[in-house]
């Protein structure tokens, strides 16, 4: 499976997501997670499971580890993980998912904390680790916590990316962090070439018309 555009896509939303896989993106992440209100997470997990969509090319980004039932049991290959700190929140992951699964779920890890970077080694290392195939930055939610201003060249974030390029060695290149500033395209062209250029393989697209400028670039 290629990662060049991944399109996050709310999972209580059932007009975005029919139209989501009429799109290029080479993978779609129904979120369960921070674009979904408190009160709709059942109710997302319903329209998910009613709209025909294409599990083959469909993540889940779960809210918590209560989610990994529902991603089990509907047999989608893989999660995205929200602020992955350390190996043994991996491993109670991994316990949970073999309670569950008739086939191995993927996890791609999201690095949006302080903790996170830190804890990098142990988390590319991690006994769960078989189930990893690439990292993921989420920049957005780690500058937040440290009071980060992050400016247009995203200088301030160099050194984060620089990290998790630095530990996927022995894994497929890793995901770029989103771009939220949807209506500045050329903004989101500069910041993916700047990921590009560092090693990323692909970029995490939050709006369709991000999506034929991350394939192209990281293509």
């Amino acid at each position: 499976m290629k990662y060049r555009s991944v399109l996050f896509v709310p999972g209580h939303e059932e007009k975005k997501i029919r139209k989501a896989y009429t799109l290029n993106a080479d993978l779609i992440v129904l979120d369960l997670e921070s674009t979904v209100p408190r009160d709709k997470k059942d109710f997302a997990k319903k329209i998910i499971k009613n709209c025909e969509i294409n599990k083959e090319k469909t993540y889940i980004r779960i809210n918590d580890p209560r989610d990994l039932e529902f991603v089990a049991i509907e047999s989608f290959p893989g999660i995205f993980l929200p602020f992955t700190e350390s190996a043994l929140q991996l491993e109670a992951i991994n316990v949970e998912l073999h309670s569950w699964e008739h086939k191995k779920t993927d996890i791609i890890p999201i690095i949006e904390s302080m903790k996170g970077i830190s804890s990098l080694q142990e988390i590319s290392n991690s006994n769960s680790s078989y189930r990893i195939n690439l990292l993921s930055l989420g920049s957005h939610d780690l500058a937040k916590s440290i009071n980060l201003q992050v400016s247009e060249d995203e200088k301030e974030i160099t050194n984060f990316r620089q990290k998790i390029i630095d530990h996927s060695k022995n894994l497929k290149k890793p995901l770029d962090t989103s771009y939220l500033n949807f209506k500045n395209l050329d903004g989101f062209k500069s910041s993916c070439l700047i990921a590009k250029k560092m090693g990323f393989g692909g970029k995490a697209c939050i709006h369709p018309d991000q999506i034929d400028i991350s394939n192209k670039i990281f293509s």
